[in-house]
């Protein structure tokens, strides 16, 4: 695993052993990050469910201003702490945690990366967390990485943009709004 492009290409991430962490696959980070070159620019970015903070460090890496990681696995926090020093960004804040339980420690947010474990019921219960704690700018655009398979209506208060897979792996792009 690695960062893929902008100041901080071609640094080794970490990962952990075994099937704790899920990593997301090159092609499909190509895919999420295209669709969001023109808005990360800045941009203050949550990565929640980080796991090894490869989404977050590939924000920072092309130009986002702060990104916030939210995880709870201590296996997960010592790989994403090895990596956020690896690279030697500092513009980035480690919150240990369950996300939906750890809302008063978050800011608010341009861009938010949401990848929990495929099968833990988590994805709805955060976008209501997220939407309901008003950590979302206006026209704040969320990621959603689910199994293809996974399928489920935008709760209130988002709107689909498009939703993309990518072998086993789908991408649901949505923009906070109606």
């Amino acid at each position: 695993m690695r960062v893929i492009a902008g100041k901080y290409k071609g640094r080794r991430l970490g990962a952990p052993k075994g099937d704790i962490a899920r990593p997301t696959t090159d092609k499909v980070k190509e895919a999420m990050f295209g669709a969001l070159q023109f808005e990360l620019a800045g941009a203050d970015v949550l990565d929640a469910f980080a796991g090894s903070g490869s989404l977050g460090l590939e924000a920072l890496s092309r130009g986002a201003a702060h990104v916030d990681f939210v995880e709870k696995n201590p296996v997960c926090l010592r790989a994403l702490r090895a990596n956020l020093e690896a690279v030697g960004t500092g513009n980035h804040r480690v919150i240990k945690g369950d996300i939906i339980k750890r809302m008063d420690a978050l800011g608010t947010y341009d861009i938010v990366f949401l990848d929990p474990p495929y099968d833990a019921g988590l994805y709805l219960p955060a976008l209501a967390a997220l939407r309901d704690a008003g950590r979302l700018r206006s026209g704040c655009k969320l990621v959603v990485e689910a199994r293809a398979q996974f399928d489920f209506e935008p709760p209130k208060g988002y709107t689909l943009i498009k939703r993309k897979a990518y072998g086993d792996t789908a991408l649901w792009f949505l923009e906070v709004g109606e």
